[in-house]
């Protein structure tokens, strides 16, 4: 900034952006994203969510929480794991599953983490649905075959061509996509019925 150097952020950090100065932010409002989740679990008839944090501190974390807990008109309850150890993720999400068989809906935070949640379940024996915040290959491989209920993409790739696109166009022409606003690239809900045609994209690395 002080040397005079068009600045955009990305993915993470909406609310301070303009605060650094910045022209504006690509990404994805987390309590927004969050709400979307509730809307989905409703219309799937879920009364019982179980959001696993795996990044204590994270504030985009807390916020899709609880975002779903705004608009879920069942009831919410956070789960706080820790997020480097796979095995404690599983542990922890499966004790839960078994002490608790009404809980129908699991979300977790991150696409590493919705495999691990499946793999709870299993060990649970129970039949709550995993959903997941984010999209990768295997993501993708789940909801096509079902054993994921639906995804939240906030298309990372887009928010990087993005930012390079909108620095292009106020280098050029003084244009500032958005306004100074952020410009949103999420959230999208997928499901079963768009996993084979994003698999792919998501293969690549370019969604």
């Amino acid at each position: 900034m002080k040397a005079g150097i068009p600045v955009v952020t990305v993915n993470s950090g909406s609310e301070e952006s303009r605060a650094f100065g910045a022209l504006t932010h690509i990404g994805q409002d987390e309590t927004i994203a969050g709400e979307a989740v509730g809307d989905e679990l409703n219309g799937r008839g879920r009364k019982k969510a179980l959001c696993v944090l795996h990044e204590q501190g994270n504030v985009g974390h807390e916020q899709r929480c609880a975002g779903v807990r705004k608009t879920f008109d069942g009831t919410v309850q956070n789960l706080y794991v820790e997020g480097t150890d796979m095995s404690a993720v599983q542990s922890s999400v499966g004790a839960k599953l078994q002490a608790d068989p009404s809980v129908d809906a699991v979300v977790t935070l991150g696409a590493p983490y919705a495999d691990t949640a499946v793999k709870a379940r299993e060990d649970a024996g129970g039949e709550a649905e995993i959903a997941t915040f984010d999209l990768n290959a295997k993501v993708a491989a789940g909801l096509e075959d079902g054993t994921l209920g639906f995804a939240v993409d906030q298309q990372p790739y887009l928010q990087g061509y993005e930012a390079v696109d909108l620095l292009w166009l106020y280098r050029y022409n003084a244009d500032t996509l958005g306004g100074g606003r952020p410009v949103l690239t999420g959230p999208q809900i997928i499901t079963r019925d768009q996993a084979a045609e994003l698999k792919g994209y998501a293969e690549r690395g370019t969604r």
